[in-house]
């Protein structure tokens, strides 16, 4: 019988609910030193591989819409062990891809499974804490899912010395048997029958029309749409620019993107430090001016990607 996760240490409790939370930056980051030897090896155009990243996005989006309803009906265990098998099995099925068009079928559902160990992890924190409890375990949790997408690429460009873009997606498919194995013997149900609701995904679409129809939410909402929108074009276009362009190795190109991905985390950190300074309004004047500045710096070659 699973152990109920009181009665894990905090810290182990952490790590694993923040190795739920990393499946975007995993399944979108580890396979990107191989984007331009997968269009080669399947015949695909430089735009029709960038889809696959954001193939990820859509499952990744849409799937916490479904799993979090589920899990608030049905409990967090039974739901979230379904999306890690849903993972690992959508992963294997990415390796195996004869073609473009049917990978990016995987990778929606690849990421759709994915999201399901994004929004329960964090369910689970609810569940378990409130107030300044709650809020401290999420940073920890930020913490360890900071590390993804630094350490994601770094792996993915190793692995490219023995294996090719298909041996990282079986990697991916053990790093979720691995979850799987975890959260079944480590993590038991957290939600009590009577705290669980049926409203389903009507009831979030209620919830999305009441925040759609506020404006300063939305304002921020666009905001940090946009700023996401232009980084995940860099992460899509960069693998071709910096590779086929700039003529770096598939393990260079790992280690320059996981020092971007270092900087995000660094400028995180220098924000907590400086919000109560500041102000959330000014930082956010700052960072959305620093992005279009750093947009409007682009090389020309660029705009070659999209080809």
């Amino acid at each position: 019988m699973a152990r109920s996760p009181r009665l894990l240490s905090h810290g182990r409790l952490v790590l694993l609910l923040g190795s739920l939370s990393a499946f975007g930056p995993l399944s979108m980051d580890m396979y990107l030193p191989g984007l331009p030897s997968m269009a080669r090896d399947l015949s695909a155009p430089a735009w029709a591989a960038q889809l696959t990243i954001t193939a990820s996005m859509v499952g990744l989006a849409g799937g916490q819409l479904v799993a979090g309803p589920i899990s608030d009906a049905l409990g967090r265990r039974r739901p979230l062990l379904a999306g890690l098998a849903a993972y690992m099995a959508a992963s294997l099925l990415c390796a195996m891809a004869p073609t473009i068009w049917l990978l990016l079928l995987f990778r929606v559902i690849q990421g759709a499974a994915g999201a399901a160990g994004i929004v329960i992890a964090r369910a689970i924190v609810r569940d378990l804490h409130t107030g300044v409890a709650a809020a401290r375990t999420f940073a920890l949790l930020m913490l360890v899912n900071g590390l993804a997408p630094i350490l994601a690429p770094l792996i993915g460009g190793e692995l490219l010395h023995v294996t090719d873009w298909r041996g990282i997606f079986v990697v991916l498919a053990a790093i979720g048997a691995l979850l799987l194995l975890a959260a079944w013997a480590m993590l038991a149900e957290t939600l009590a029958p009577a705290a669980r609701h049926g409203g389903g995904i009507a009831a979030t679409l209620r919830i999305f029309r009441g925040l759609v129809g506020d404006r300063e939410y939305m304002g921020y909402a666009l905001a940090m749409g946009l700023a996401f929108g232009a980084m995940a074009a860099y992460i899509g276009g960069s693998p071709f620019v910096l590779q086929d362009i700039y003529g770096v190795s598939p393990q260079v190109f790992s280690l320059l993107f996981a020092l971007n991905a270092g900087g995000i985390v660094v400028a995180s950190q220098v924000g907590r430090a400086l919000v109560d300074r500041l102000g959330p309004r000014a930082l956010l004047n700052a960072g959305v001016s620093m992005s279009a500045l750093g947009v409007s710096g682009c090389s020309p070659p660029c705009s070659s990607t999209s080809g």
